[in-house]
């Protein structure tokens, strides 16, 4: 196989029949897709499985998190070339093709395409890694401001290949070798930040890694993740877990604990004053509720980082303790 396209689905299933019926045209035999169904359920996994006999469907009955997913996926595939893309990601094979020529033109290590919502809005699909400067935006803006070429603005119509720190994962070509090399998706992760991570170790492997405007592809952007106040709610959770998961794993000495430090202090205050504005309108807005859970979720996230000594996010723990169980 030329490519092995990897997809992780958690209740996506709409959106993944739209992905799939786009890909099913002048799909090239030497390519495959393979698609990891988190916490799958019998019903919708036996019905996509028949109705697409040509996509390889794997039921993880546990959801894993998407790096543990990927991963998954990865050890199925027999690709040269591996395209991480999400079940709400329509891409035609054209585009992707194009995406593989250029990354092979330009000897990108890692490579990702322009994302645009369903109404042709711009997407971010690239960023600086997180650092003790950047984790305000305020600081991040200044960045940006004073050394373009080294902070490039990840939300300016940037129309030739912009090469950066990280990519985001919801639409990344790699190849198989340069994979493996850097160890695959880091399972200490259980959403976000793991791309992240991923390219940190591929710059630190001397591979590339670029923002490539010149293919364009639709995102409809959470699709998995915005189903319902509790899943928003963990979801955007974990982006502050991952944080600190790539901090612990990334810095160290005094930049690591003013690191965590920061992070914890621009986040926490507005949380318990979400949680305070939620508990005096009944919980009857659902942004207070969801700032309200994440609030709540911090705290017990802390008191197991003092209580352990880790910053690995509870359901990476979890994840990992049931994989051994299995």
């Amino acid at each position: 196989m030329k490519l092995s396209i990897v997809t992780v689905n958690y209740r996506s299933w709409s959106h993944l029949e739209s992905a799939l019926v786009v890909l099913r045209e002048d799909f090239p035999g030497d390519w495959e897709v393979i698609v990891v169904d988190n916490e799958s359920e019998p019903g919708s996994f036996s019905e996509f499985s028949a109705r697409f006999p040509w996509v390889k469907f794997i039921a993880n009955p546990i959801n894993s998190g998407f790096g543990a997913g990927c991963n998954i996926g990865a050890a199925a595939a027999t690709g040269e070339q591996l395209l991480f893309m999400n079940p709400d990601v329509i891409a035609s094979c054209e585009s992707i093709q194009a995406l593989i020529d250029i990354k092979k033109q330009h000897n990108i290590g890692i490579a990702a395409p322009k994302q645009v919502s369903a109404n042709g809005k711009p997407q971010k699909v690239f960023d600086d890694f997180p650092s003790l400067l950047n984790q305000s935006k305020t600081l991040k803006a200044l960045l940006r401001v004073l050394m373009p070429s080294r902070f490039p603005d990840p939300r300016a119509d940037h129309k030739t290949i912009t090469y950066c720190d990280w990519v985001t994962g919801s639409v990344l070509l790699i190849d198989r070798a340069d994979f493996d090399a850097v160890g695959g998706w880091a399972e200490d992760y259980w959403m976000y930040v793991e791309d992240a991570d991923l390219c940190r170790k591929a710059h630190d492997k001397g591979l590339r890694v670029a923002y490539v405007p010149e293919v364009e592809v639709v995102h409809a952007h959470g699709g998995s993740s915005r189903l319902n106040v509790a899943v928003k709610a963990m979801t955007k959770l974990e982006v502050i877990i991952s944080k600190h998961v790539y901090t612990a794993r990334h810095t160290a000495g005094p930049e690591r604990w003013l690191t965590h430090a920061l992070i914890i202090l621009l986040r926490l205050p507005v949380l318990i004053i979400a949680s305070i504005l939620d508990l005096l309108t009944l919980r009857q807005v659902p942004a207070l509720r969801v700032r309200s859970r994440m609030f709540t979720g911090l705290l017990k996230f802390y008191f197991g980082v003092l209580r352990n000594g880790s910053w690995l996010s509870p359901r990476a723990i979890a994840t990992a303790a049931q994989a051994v169980d299995r």
